[in-house]
């Protein structure tokens, strides 16, 4: 009776210390051959660029301090153009503008700008293109001075230790992520400054105003749909009986990257968007719109991981381990690497007690099969390596967390080996197997061992992590935007309200969206973008036509060179 009672003990004790945490389960198997590679020949430079445009300082001036990236009085974007044999940009049938969407920067576009600008160049019977990615203004701030150093020369704890550990690089030590309270001039960095901004780009580069008409395409990635159809429908005198200046007299068509453009509305009333817009002026409202738990900080590690994904993709990953980041950080990793509620309120066992590659840690932050985030997903590949089981939180709780309808919820999974509980640390190396080893064709799902469970199938994975992970951190701009405005998700709610004009947003044109040159691809209605995910309309794979072909990007094209006319211009 007392070896029961102690039996008891020891098992409650066990429980409590680490929940319903028994390692093991179903084991994926063997990936298959990749894919034959069919690379299109890259003829492509990307260029900085830079135009004076002061920001708003009706809510005070950005500190001298604060400015990292480049001056914000700038606006900055990235420019994908043909190569040419003496450097010199070449005629262009269209140019191609694109924004970024939620919490997104100009490297969203890095793999679609060299992509596309090769395929025109690879094409004698299409003309050629430039693609130009936009920085909003918001993304001055942040201090990419470790990552820059570390890509330099290609050794990623340059930038662990710039960010966690008080390294000087060239004199400068990183300063923090800058708080709510400190972002006060944020508040004017609102919609109308980004319609300006993407106006000012297209009349400095294209001063001819028959040439944008022609050659100029607008669009836009998630929410940058919606920028997209402010764009067109904004009037930028304010007159709407004066049309020359309005967006869509000065742009030859629309696009939408899962993000839809077309006609918009609004329910907000005049009262609760100047009640909001005081609130945030004055900090009692925040002036930063993140998703819940993402801080600048996670971002950051998220491009850290990119860069080890990228340089040493089958190393055993150290950095979660390594690195001091914050305890908001670790409630956000707990919250996405938590098989069920019993897991997430234990912790135990931790993400640092699992064993991950680089390029396995990095995918299951961002694979749809191991992210619950709709819009952060994309389809990469699958595990490999040792037992994976199905998850399911937060699944319904999301709400309850703040998380809301973006929430994945079926077809989810986690690893489940971290080693026995006493020796936590000690199970299997995880290593991922890319979007074209889960099968193919002949044998098209990846399974278990014992093929009683299905992960995942070949049509469901299109992205290739290599691409992704280089486009998180690759040139001077990145992937995501650290300081996203609350004001520009204010405005977007009330640019179609009937009292706009009032407060300077000139969307007086949303009429003509109903029968504007618009193509939209959307991953949840389109057929042909069938096991596509939010982040594929930008990085499916182009170089593997046989396994799968890439179905945006060719049918981009088509519909710019459709909706051109034979113009060409060449940009300075």
């Amino acid at each position: 009776m007392k070896k029961s009672i102690r039996r008891l003990i020891l098992g409650c004790i066990v429980f409590l210390v680490t929940g319903c945490y028994f390692p093991g389960g179903p084991i994926p198997e063997d990936p298959v051959a990749p894919a034959l590679k069919e690379p299109i020949e890259p003829k492509v430079v990307v260029q900085e660029e830079f135009i004076y445009s002061p920001y708003p300082r009706t809510n005070g001036a950005v500190p001298e301090e604060f400015i990292c990236s480049w001056d914000c009085d700038y606006i900055r974007f990235l420019r994908y153009r043909p190569e040419t044999l003496d450097m010199n940009p070449k005629p262009v049938e269209a140019v191609i503008v694109l924004m970024p969407g939620y919490m997104g920067g100009a490297n969203s576009f890095e793999y679609l700008g060299r992509q596309i600008v090769s395929m025109a160049e690879a094409d004698d019977s299409t003309g050629s293109v430039e693609v130009w990615a936009i920085d909003r203004r918001g993304n001055c701030l942040e201090d990419l001075t470790g990552m820059n150093a570390a890509e330099e020369v290609s050794n990623p704890q340059i930038a662990a230790d710039y960010y966690f550990n008080g390294l000087e690089i060239d004199g400068k030590t990183f300063q923090g992520y800058h708080t709510d309270e400190d972002l006060q001039f944020l508040s004017e960095f609102g919609l109308e400054l980004l319609m300006e901004d993407i106006r000012t780009i297209i009349t400095t580069k294209i001063p001819d105003a028959d040439a944008r008409k022609n050659c100029v395409f607008i669009g836009g990635h998630s929410m940058g749909g919606s920028f997209t159809s402010y764009f067109a429908g904004w009037d930028f005198d304010g007159d709407p009986e004066t049309i020359e200046d309005a967006g869509y007299t000065n742009c030859a068509g629309l696009i939408g990257l899962d993000g839809f453009v077309g006609p918009r509305t609004s329910s907000m009333d005049k009262e609760t968007y100047f009640d909001t817009l005081t609130k945030i002026r004055s900090g009692e409202e925040p002036r930063l719109n993140l998703f819940t738990g993402v801080t600048p900080e996670a971002m950051a590690l998220l491009e850290l991981m990119a860069l080890n994904a990228f340089l040493f993709p089958d190393d055993e990953a150290t950095l979660i381990r390594e690195i001091p980041y914050s305890k908001e950080t670790e409630n956000l990793i707990k919250l996405l690497h938590s098989r069920d509620l019993s897991h997430f309120i234990t912790g135990s066992p931790s993400i640092s007690d699992f064993r991950y590659t680089n390029e396995a840690l990095l995918g299951v932050f961002l694979d749809d099969n191991f992210q619950v985030v709709s819009f952060l997903q994309a389809s990469l590949g699958f595990l490999a390596g040792g037992a994976v089981v199905e998850k399911n939180f937060p699944g319904d709780l999301a709400d309850l967390l703040g998380m809301g309808s973006t929430i994945k919820s079926d077809g989810v999974f986690i690893p489940w080996d971290a080693g026995p509980f006493n020796e936590l640390g000690s199970g299997p190396l995880y290593s991922w197997v890319n979007f074209d080893e889960v099968g193919n064709a002949s044998d098209p799902d990846y399974t278990d061992t014992k093929g009683e469970l299905t992960y995942t199938s070949w049509t469901q994975e299109v992205t290739d992590i290599h691409d992704f992970a280089l486009s998180l951190y690759q040139g001077p701009s990145n992937f995501m935007e650290w300081y996203f405005t609350s004001r520009i998700s204010l405005d977007s709610s009330a640019a179609a309200a009937d009292f706009n004009a009032d407060y300077g947003l000139n969307f007086l044109h949303g009429d003509i969206l109903e029968n504007f040159p618009i193509v939209n691809f959307s991953v949840r209605s389109d057929p042909q973008l069938a096991g596509y995910n939010h982040h594929d309309v930008l990085f499916a794979a182009v170089d593997r036509p046989s396994h799968r072909p890439n179905e945006v990007f060719g049918r981009l094209l088509e519909f710019v060179f459709d909706n051109t006319d034979g113009t060409t211009v060449v940009v300075p």
